[in-house]
Protein backbone atom coordinates (compact mmCIF):
# COMPACT_ATOMS: atom_id res chain seq x y z
CA UNK A 1 0.00 0.00 0.00
CA UNK A 2 3.00 2.45 1.06
CA UNK A 3 4.28 1.61 -2.50
CA UNK A 4 1.14 2.44 -4.49
CA UNK A 5 0.91 5.56 -3.09
CA UNK A 6 4.84 6.48 -4.01
CA UNK A 7 5.30 9.20 -6.68
CA UNK A 8 4.84 7.84 -9.79
CA UNK A 9 5.76 11.10 -11.83
CA UNK A 10 8.49 10.64 -14.02
CA UNK A 11 11.57 12.71 -13.69
CA UNK A 12 12.88 14.56 -16.80
CA UNK A 13 16.55 13.56 -17.64
CA UNK A 14 16.54 16.53 -20.51
CA UNK A 15 16.48 20.27 -20.67
CA UNK A 16 13.33 21.37 -22.54
CA UNK A 17 13.02 24.38 -24.86
CA UNK A 18 12.85 27.48 -22.33
CA UNK A 19 15.63 25.76 -20.72
CA UNK A 20 17.89 25.86 -23.83
CA UNK A 21 16.39 28.86 -24.58
CA UNK A 22 17.57 30.68 -21.47
CA UNK A 23 21.02 29.02 -21.11
CA UNK A 24 22.00 30.54 -24.71
CA UNK A 25 20.44 33.78 -24.26
CA UNK A 26 22.03 34.63 -20.84
CA UNK A 27 25.61 35.03 -22.54
CA UNK A 28 23.71 37.02 -25.00
CA UNK A 29 21.55 39.54 -22.59
CA UNK A 30 25.17 40.46 -21.10
CA UNK A 31 27.19 41.17 -24.51
CA UNK A 32 24.05 43.58 -25.48
CA UNK A 33 23.93 45.28 -21.89
CA UNK A 34 27.78 45.61 -22.21
CA UNK A 35 27.45 46.91 -26.37
CA UNK A 36 24.42 49.28 -24.89
CA UNK A 37 26.76 50.66 -21.92
CA UNK A 38 29.99 51.06 -24.48
CA UNK A 39 27.21 53.04 -26.47
CA UNK A 40 26.15 55.30 -24.28
CA UNK A 41 29.17 55.83 -22.91
CA UNK A 42 30.64 56.47 -26.65
CA UNK A 43 27.56 58.61 -27.41
CA UNK A 44 27.38 60.89 -24.24
CA UNK A 45 31.55 61.00 -24.88
CA UNK A 46 31.11 62.26 -28.83
CA UNK A 47 27.90 64.58 -26.92
CA UNK A 48 30.46 66.35 -24.51
CA UNK A 49 32.92 66.50 -27.71
CA UNK A 50 30.50 68.48 -29.56
CA UNK A 51 29.56 70.85 -26.79
CA UNK A 52 33.05 71.90 -26.20
CA UNK A 53 34.25 72.20 -29.39
CA UNK A 54 31.01 74.68 -29.87
CA UNK A 55 31.94 76.64 -26.83
CA UNK A 56 35.66 77.08 -28.01
CA UNK A 57 34.25 78.20 -31.11
CA UNK A 58 32.34 80.68 -29.30
CA UNK A 59 34.65 81.79 -27.25
CA UNK A 60 36.94 82.22 -30.34
CA UNK A 61 34.57 84.41 -31.93
CA UNK A 62 33.60 86.65 -29.03
CA UNK A 63 37.79 87.12 -28.86
CA UNK A 64 38.06 88.27 -32.53
CA UNK A 65 35.14 90.18 -32.31
CA UNK A 66 35.99 92.08 -29.36
CA UNK A 67 39.46 92.37 -30.40
CA UNK A 68 37.76 93.61 -33.79
CA UNK A 69 35.91 95.89 -32.03
CA UNK A 70 38.83 97.05 -30.22
CA UNK A 71 41.07 98.20 -33.16
CA UNK A 72 37.73 99.90 -34.19
CA UNK A 73 37.36 101.89 -31.91
CA UNK A 74 41.21 102.80 -31.45
CA UNK A 75 41.24 103.41 -35.42
CA UNK A 76 38.12 106.24 -34.82
CA UNK A 77 39.47 107.77 -31.80
CA UNK A 78 43.07 108.31 -34.03
CA UNK A 79 40.66 109.08 -36.83
CA UNK A 80 38.80 111.80 -34.76
CA UNK A 81 41.67 113.17 -33.21
CA UNK A 82 43.67 113.81 -36.23
CA UNK A 83 40.76 115.67 -37.89
CA UNK A 84 39.33 117.43 -35.21
CA UNK A 85 42.85 118.53 -34.03
CA UNK A 86 43.70 120.01 -37.52
CA UNK A 87 39.69 121.08 -38.31
CA UNK A 88 40.50 124.46 -36.54
CA UNK A 89 44.09 124.96 -37.17
CA UNK A 90 44.51 128.48 -37.95
CA UNK A 91 46.08 128.98 -41.19
CA UNK A 92 46.57 127.49 -44.67
CA UNK A 93 43.81 124.81 -44.93
CA UNK A 94 41.99 125.57 -47.99
CA UNK A 95 37.99 125.48 -48.22
CA UNK A 96 37.74 122.27 -50.55
CA UNK A 97 40.44 120.28 -47.70
CA UNK A 98 38.29 121.79 -44.40
CA UNK A 99 35.05 120.55 -46.73
CA UNK A 100 36.61 116.93 -46.75
CA UNK A 101 37.33 116.72 -43.16
CA UNK A 102 33.98 117.63 -42.39
CA UNK A 103 33.33 114.86 -44.78
CA UNK A 104 34.82 112.24 -43.04
CA UNK A 105 33.72 113.75 -39.47
CA UNK A 106 30.34 113.59 -41.12
CA UNK A 107 30.32 110.17 -42.55
CA UNK A 108 32.31 108.03 -39.45
CA UNK A 109 31.02 110.09 -36.12
CA UNK A 110 27.51 111.26 -37.33
CA UNK A 111 25.89 109.19 -34.38
CA UNK A 112 28.10 110.37 -31.90
CA UNK A 113 28.19 114.27 -32.16
CA UNK A 114 26.38 117.40 -33.21
CA UNK A 115 27.56 118.25 -36.37
CA UNK A 116 25.17 121.56 -36.75
CA UNK A 117 27.69 124.13 -35.79
CA UNK A 118 30.11 122.79 -37.77
CA UNK A 119 28.12 122.58 -40.96
CA UNK A 120 27.55 126.01 -40.02
CA UNK A 121 30.42 127.64 -40.07
CA UNK A 122 31.80 125.98 -43.12
CA UNK A 123 28.67 127.40 -44.75
CA UNK A 124 29.86 130.79 -43.21
CA UNK A 125 33.17 130.11 -44.27
CA UNK A 126 31.64 129.75 -47.84
CA UNK A 127 30.14 132.89 -47.89
CA UNK A 128 32.49 134.78 -46.73
CA UNK A 129 35.08 133.58 -49.18
CA UNK A 130 36.23 135.14 -52.33
CA UNK A 131 36.02 132.21 -54.38
CA UNK A 132 33.74 133.24 -57.74
CA UNK A 133 29.88 132.81 -57.32
CA UNK A 134 30.18 129.32 -59.96
CA UNK A 135 32.66 127.67 -57.13
CA UNK A 136 30.14 128.77 -54.20
CA UNK A 137 27.69 127.38 -55.15
CA UNK A 138 29.58 123.93 -55.89
CA UNK A 139 30.61 124.03 -52.28
CA UNK A 140 27.41 124.57 -51.12
CA UNK A 141 25.70 122.37 -53.06
CA UNK A 142 28.46 119.91 -51.63
CA UNK A 143 27.60 120.79 -48.16
CA UNK A 144 23.71 120.36 -48.73
CA UNK A 145 24.12 116.85 -50.25
CA UNK A 146 26.45 116.03 -47.27
CA UNK A 147 23.98 116.91 -44.84
CA UNK A 148 21.18 114.92 -46.67
CA UNK A 149 23.59 111.73 -47.09
CA UNK A 150 24.26 111.99 -43.34
CA UNK A 151 20.12 112.11 -42.35
CA UNK A 152 19.09 109.79 -45.14
CA UNK A 153 21.29 107.09 -43.11
CA UNK A 154 19.87 108.12 -39.77
CA UNK A 155 15.93 107.59 -40.84
CA UNK A 156 16.98 103.89 -42.00
CA UNK A 157 17.85 103.44 -38.75
CA UNK A 158 14.72 105.17 -37.10
CA UNK A 159 11.91 104.18 -39.46
CA UNK A 160 13.24 100.63 -38.42
CA UNK A 161 12.50 100.35 -34.80
CA UNK A 162 9.85 103.44 -35.03
CA UNK A 163 7.16 105.37 -37.45
CA UNK A 164 7.50 107.74 -39.89
CA UNK A 165 4.61 110.57 -41.50
CA UNK A 166 5.57 112.77 -44.75
CA UNK A 167 4.37 116.00 -46.00
CA UNK A 168 4.35 117.66 -49.07
CA UNK A 169 4.33 121.73 -48.57
CA UNK A 170 2.75 124.42 -50.73
CA UNK A 171 4.01 127.43 -48.38
CA UNK A 172 0.81 130.23 -48.25
CA UNK A 173 1.24 133.39 -48.99
CA UNK A 174 1.32 134.77 -45.58
CA UNK A 175 3.63 132.67 -44.72
CA UNK A 176 6.13 133.79 -47.04
CA UNK A 177 5.35 137.43 -46.44
CA UNK A 178 5.92 137.02 -42.58
CA UNK A 179 1.88 137.80 -42.12
CA UNK A 180 1.15 134.35 -40.71
CA UNK A 181 1.40 130.52 -39.80
CA UNK A 182 0.96 127.28 -42.11
CA UNK A 183 -0.47 124.29 -40.13
CA UNK A 184 -0.25 120.92 -41.15
CA UNK A 185 -2.44 117.81 -41.32
CA UNK A 186 -2.79 116.38 -37.73
CA UNK A 187 -0.93 112.80 -37.57
CA UNK A 188 -1.66 110.25 -35.25
CA UNK A 189 1.03 107.45 -34.58
CA UNK A 190 1.26 104.50 -32.37
CA UNK A 191 4.86 103.07 -31.25
CA UNK A 192 5.24 100.35 -28.44
CA UNK A 193 1.52 100.68 -27.37
CA UNK A 194 1.67 104.15 -26.89
CA UNK A 195 -0.80 106.43 -29.32
CA UNK A 196 0.02 110.01 -29.72
CA UNK A 197 -1.35 112.93 -31.86
CA UNK A 198 1.48 114.88 -33.54
CA UNK A 199 0.67 118.87 -34.95
CA UNK A 200 2.92 120.54 -36.75
CA UNK A 201 2.99 124.25 -37.64
CA UNK A 202 5.41 126.27 -39.78
CA UNK A 203 5.80 129.85 -38.25
CA UNK A 204 8.73 131.13 -40.61
CA UNK A 205 9.77 130.17 -44.17
CA UNK A 206 13.34 131.48 -44.94
CA UNK A 207 13.56 130.29 -48.55
CA UNK A 208 17.20 131.52 -48.98
CA UNK A 209 18.89 130.09 -45.82
CA UNK A 210 16.50 126.89 -46.90
CA UNK A 211 15.32 127.05 -43.10
CA UNK A 212 12.02 126.94 -41.32
CA UNK A 213 10.81 128.03 -38.13
CA UNK A 214 8.38 124.92 -36.72
CA UNK A 215 6.21 124.44 -33.75
CA UNK A 216 5.10 120.81 -32.69
CA UNK A 217 2.89 119.84 -30.09
CA UNK A 218 2.28 116.22 -28.95
CA UNK A 219 -0.54 115.22 -26.82
CA UNK A 220 -0.45 111.89 -25.42
CA UNK A 221 -4.24 110.99 -24.52
CA UNK A 222 -5.27 108.33 -21.85
CA UNK A 223 -5.23 104.99 -22.79
CA UNK A 224 -5.26 101.59 -21.57
CA UNK A 225 -1.89 100.44 -20.37
CA UNK A 226 -0.25 104.21 -20.30
CA UNK A 227 0.88 105.53 -17.20
CA UNK A 228 -0.45 109.47 -16.31
CA UNK A 229 3.11 110.47 -16.91
CA UNK A 230 3.27 109.58 -20.11
CA UNK A 231 -0.52 110.85 -21.23
CA UNK A 232 0.89 114.52 -21.20
CA UNK A 233 1.21 117.37 -23.82
CA UNK A 234 4.52 118.82 -24.94
CA UNK A 235 5.25 122.10 -27.22
CA UNK A 236 8.02 122.87 -28.69
CA UNK A 237 9.59 125.37 -30.85
CA UNK A 238 12.70 124.68 -33.14
CA UNK A 239 14.61 126.14 -36.19
CA UNK A 240 14.64 123.18 -39.13
CA UNK A 241 17.46 123.36 -41.63
CA UNK A 242 19.04 120.65 -43.75
CA UNK A 243 21.82 120.49 -41.34
CA UNK A 244 19.17 118.97 -38.49
CA UNK A 245 19.93 115.36 -37.85
CA UNK A 246 16.90 113.30 -36.10
CA UNK A 247 19.49 111.46 -34.27
CA UNK A 248 20.77 114.54 -32.70
CA UNK A 249 18.05 116.74 -33.21
CA UNK A 250 15.41 115.73 -31.11
CA UNK A 251 12.45 115.49 -28.95
CA UNK A 252 12.28 113.51 -25.97
CA UNK A 253 9.04 112.06 -24.87
CA UNK A 254 8.02 110.32 -21.39
CA UNK A 255 8.30 106.39 -21.79
CA UNK A 256 12.27 106.98 -23.36
CA UNK A 257 10.49 108.08 -26.55
CA UNK A 258 11.67 110.41 -29.02
CA UNK A 259 10.22 112.73 -32.18
CA UNK A 260 11.79 114.26 -34.58
CA UNK A 261 10.88 116.56 -37.78
CA UNK A 262 13.35 116.10 -41.12
CA UNK A 263 13.88 118.72 -43.69
CA UNK A 264 13.78 116.66 -46.98
CA UNK A 265 13.55 119.49 -49.82
CA UNK A 266 12.56 122.57 -50.11
CA UNK A 267 12.81 125.51 -52.82
CA UNK A 268 11.03 129.25 -53.19
CA UNK A 269 7.32 127.35 -53.44
CA UNK A 270 7.36 124.66 -50.69
CA UNK A 271 8.80 122.02 -48.93
CA UNK A 272 9.19 117.87 -47.79
CA UNK A 273 9.11 117.31 -44.03
CA UNK A 274 9.11 114.19 -42.28
CA UNK A 275 8.08 113.17 -39.14
CA UNK A 276 9.39 110.42 -37.20
CA UNK A 277 8.66 108.88 -33.70
CA UNK A 278 11.12 105.82 -32.16
CA UNK A 279 12.46 104.59 -29.47
CA UNK A 280 15.06 106.16 -27.43
CA UNK A 281 17.29 103.41 -27.77
CA UNK A 282 17.45 104.60 -31.42
CA UNK A 283 18.69 107.77 -30.15
CA UNK A 284 22.41 108.76 -31.02
CA UNK A 285 24.93 107.41 -28.17
CA UNK A 286 25.23 110.67 -26.69
CA UNK A 287 21.51 110.73 -25.69
CA UNK A 288 21.22 108.79 -22.60
CA UNK A 289 18.02 107.50 -21.15
CA UNK A 290 17.55 109.16 -17.46
CA UNK A 291 17.80 106.85 -14.49
CA UNK A 292 14.17 106.92 -13.54
CA UNK A 293 13.26 105.52 -16.82
CA UNK A 294 15.98 102.32 -16.79
CA UNK A 295 14.29 101.59 -12.88
CA UNK A 296 11.17 101.71 -14.64
CA UNK A 297 12.35 99.32 -17.32
CA UNK A 298 14.18 97.17 -14.54
CA UNK A 299 11.37 96.67 -12.76
CA UNK A 300 8.56 95.99 -15.51
CA UNK A 301 10.70 93.36 -16.39
CA UNK A 302 11.30 91.54 -13.20
CA UNK A 303 7.49 91.95 -12.88
CA UNK A 304 7.29 89.41 -15.97
CA UNK A 305 6.57 86.10 -14.96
Amino acid sequence: MADAEKDTTPVRDHKDFWDILQIVLSPVGGLLTAIAVASLGFIGSRTIERQQANEAKLRLYSELMTRREESEATLRKEMFQSIIGSFFDAGSSSLDTRLLKMELLAQNFHEALNLVPLFQHIQREIDRSQLPMREQREYVARLGDLAREVTRKQMIVLEAGGRRFDWTVIFSDSLLTGAGSQQLEEVELALDGITRRFRVTISTADVNRRQLGIGLEVATPPQPGVEELAATRHAVDFPLGFFSTPMIDNTRLPSDQRVAIVLTDMNDFGATLSLVYFPGSRASLREKPYYEEILRKLADTSAVP
